[in-house]
């Protein structure tokens, strides 16, 4: 009974005093400060607050209180602020987090009775506006580029496509541009000016002819750009496509005499395997059709795969498929895949599965 009595007495204390505390007589011009919107490149940003000591007597700051994202420059908690004598608490800001900010500052003096002061400043951090250097982010010698890879994406064995690569000079000197002698015949390259000059912005247009390129499935391949770049003379610029057969010119009664083929089961759930162990994994797959089935090529998720397979299937027969998949630089739930590429007009690309966990 006697603790509640006490406990009560001196809440009742506490708040009597609370209330009765008086304002400090060191006067800030600007208690609160909004800073509008600031890139992030600007920071880190100072943010000054004045004051003038309005008393007959001395005054000291003897505590701030901030955030660990603020740091006060200019404060000596043992200086003693003169009467009628103005200053001002610098604070700096260093958070490069994207969005709005608001930041409190205290502020302890050793007036007695007084309350704390308390400081506002916030605002927007932005990101900051990209320049030129930042969209030709790829640097090769003394020139830069968008990108230094076209993706052709899904690409018909009969289709041509064009894309284009931005280039610009670094360089105080200009370039000058010729394809190589080395370049593949499918790949047609063309200059928007063969010459560029410094910090100028120029094109190089490339078309890339499927039907020359006389492959199936995903390709990668490397054109070059012969300049006289000291640094670097031979640029490299590296093509991708995903190749598929065009069926779409064979006749009604050729369909009718189309491979077919067929497999009972695409999937292999191996549900768990030791790292580094070898997990082998067996499909069946059947020509239904009329006429020879070709599996044209075989893309892998991982160069972890290795797949043994017969490349070609006579009408009525079928044909193992062996994968084998090492699970040294594997972890975890694990899902890669084999891609069948075959001449197939309705299963142009069958997909085998690999699932399981390695542990």
């Amino acid at each position: 009974m006697q603790k509640q009595i006490l406990f009560i007495f001196l809440t009742f204390i506490y708040s009597v005093l609370h209330i009765s505390a008086q304002e400090s007589n060191l006067k800030f011009k600007g208690a609160t400060v909004y800073l509008g919107t600031i890139e992030e490149n600007k920071l880190p940003l100072t943010v000054t607050f004045p004051y003038v000591n309005n008393s007959k007597t001395g005054i000291k700051i003897i505590n701030i209180k901030t955030s660990n994202d603020c740091k006060i420059t200019n404060w000596d908690k043992q200086k003693q602020i003169q009467s009628n004598i103005s200053g001002f608490i610098s604070i700096i800001y260093n958070n490069k987090n994207i969005g709005v900010f608001n930041e409190k500052v205290i502020v302890k003096t050793n007036e007695i009775n007084t309350k704390e002061i308390i400081l506002n400043f916030g605002g927007e951090i932005v990101p900051r506006k990209k320049t030129q250097a930042d969209y030709y982010a790829f640097k090769n010698g003394a020139l830069s580029f968008i990108k230094n890879t076209l993706n052709f994406g899904e690409i018909k064995n009969t289709q041509k496509k064009t894309d284009t690569l931005y280039i610009t000079n670094n360089s105080k000197k200009t370039i000058t541009l010729e394809t190589s002698a080395l370049n593949p015949a499918f790949a047609n390259i063309q200059f928007s000016n063969t010459e560029i000059k410094p910090s100028a912005l120029e094109k190089i247009i490339v078309t890339y002819n499927a039907g020359l390129r006389n492959a199936f499935g995903k390709t990668k391949d490397t054109i070059s750009i012969q300049t006289n770049d000291e640094e670097n003379p031979l640029k490299e610029i590296y093509l991708t496509a995903d190749i598929f057969e065009d069926f779409s010119k064979i006749r009604p009664e050729k369909l009718k005499l189309a491979p077919e083929a067929y497999l009972i089961n695409t999937t292999y759930d191996f549900r768990y395997a030791k790292k580094g162990s070898d997990v082998k994994a067996l499909f069946n797959i059947k020509n239904k059709g009329k006429t020879q089935l070709v599996i044209r090529k075989v893309d892998l998720s991982c160069d972890c795969i290795k797949v043994n397979f017969a490349d070609k299937i006579r009408f009525d027969r079928d044909s193992p498929i062996e994968v084998i998949m090492n699970t040294k630089y594997l972890k975890g739930n694990i899902h890669e895949t084999v891609t069948l590429i075959t001449n197939d007009p309705k299963n142009a690309r069958i997909v085998l599965h690999l699932t399981g966990l390695v542990d």
